[in-house]
C-alpha cells in the first residue's frame, strides 16, 4: 500500500505573526484596564463607613476611551458591579415637581407610584436606586497649587446652602477639589445619576406638558447589624436623607 506524499506546513508570514500578536496584547490590554479602573470593595473606613475604593486616575481615563470604541461594541465593558451586589444602599423614593411658567407647582408625583402595577412599580424601583449612586469624596492631603494659568479642578458634591442652617436639604455645588469640605463626610453623585436625572426630568417635561420639573432625591441609611454591640446609636442614625438635583427648563 502506497502512502501519499506528506508536503510540509507553509508557515504564516512574518508579518501577519506580528499583526496577530499586537491585535492580541492590545485586546488583553483593554481588559486589563478595565479591570484596573474599577472601584473595588466596599471597604471599611473609620471616618466614612463602607466605602468603595477607586481606580487610579491614568486607569479610568484610558478606559473611558477603550470602552467606548472597542469594549462596549464587543458588550466586555461591564465591569459587573451590578446595584443588587451593593447591600449597603436603601430603598429610595424621588419626587418631581412639575411647575408652569409662572413657576407654581402644579403637581408633585412620587416613585415609585403606589398605585401602579408590579412591573412598571419595578423599572421606578430601579430608577430610583439608580439616582441614590452617591460616592464619598475624600479630601486630597495637603494644598493642591495648579501650574500658572490654570484653575484649580473642580468637582460636583452634595452640600447643604449657607445662610439656613435648618436646611437639611442638599444640593448640588461644584467647588474646587481643594475646598473639599474636612470636617464632615461628603459624597457626590455618580455621573450616570446625572444622566438619570436630567434624562427623566426632560421625559417628565413632555409628557405632563410642564415649564420644568424640579426632581428631589429621599433615602435613608440602612441599619448594619453592627449596631446591636453599640451602647450608644450614633446621633441622626434614623434621619431622611433629602438631595435636591435641581430644576430643569424645558427648551421653547
Amino acid at each position: 500500500m502506497s502512502s501519499l506524499p506528506t508536503t510540509p506546513a507553509r508557515p504564516l508570514p512574518q508579518n501577519l505573526i506580528w499583526f496577530i500578536s499586537v491585535a492580541v496584547v492590545l485586546h488583553l490590554g483593554a481588559i486589563l484596564i478595565l479591570v484596573l479602573g474599577s472601584p473595588s470593595g466596599l471597604w471599611w473606613l473609620p471616618s466614612m463607613g463602607p466605602s468603595p475604593a477607586e481606580g487610579p486616575q491614568f486607569a479610568k481615563d484610558i478606559n473611558a476611551k477603550t470602552s467606548t470604541y472597542y469594549l462596549e461594541p464587543l458588550h466586555l465593558s461591564n465591569n459587573y458591579h451590578f446595584l443588587s451586589n451593593r447591600m449597603q444602599i436603601s430603598v429610595p423614593y424621588f419626587e418631581a415637581e412639575l411647575r408652569d411658567k409662572e413657576g407654581e407647582t402644579i403637581k408633585t408625583i412620587k416613585f415609585p407610584d403606589e398605585n401602579a402595577n408590579f412591573w412598571v412599580k419595578h423599572r421606578q424601583s430601579l430608577l430610583a436606586q439608580g439616582l441614590a449612586m452617591d460616592f464619598p469624596v475624600q479630601p486630597r492631603p495637603g494644598e493642591n497649587i495648579p501650574p500658572p494659568g490654570q484653575r484649580n479642578p473642580t468637582i460636583t458634591i452634595w452640600d447643604l446652602p449657607k445662610g439656613e442652617p435648618g436646611e437639611m436639604t442638599f444640593v448640588l455645588s461644584t467647588i474646587p477639589e481643594h475646598l473639599i469640605p474636612r470636617d464632615r463626610p461628603v459624597s457626590r453623585p455618580s455621573e450616570w445619576s446625572l444622566l438619570l436625572a436630567r434624562s427623566y426630568m426632560r421625559y417628565l417635561c413632555r409628557r405632563y406638558g410642564a415649564a420644568s420639573v424640579k426632581l428631589v432625591r429621599h433615602s435613608r441609611n440602612p441599619i448594619f447589624p453592627a449596631v446591636m454591640f453599640y451602647r450608644e446609636l450614633p446621633p441622626n442614625m434614623f434621619d431622611e436623607t433629602v438631595c435636591d438635583f435641581g430644576e430643569y427648563r424645558r427648551e421653547k
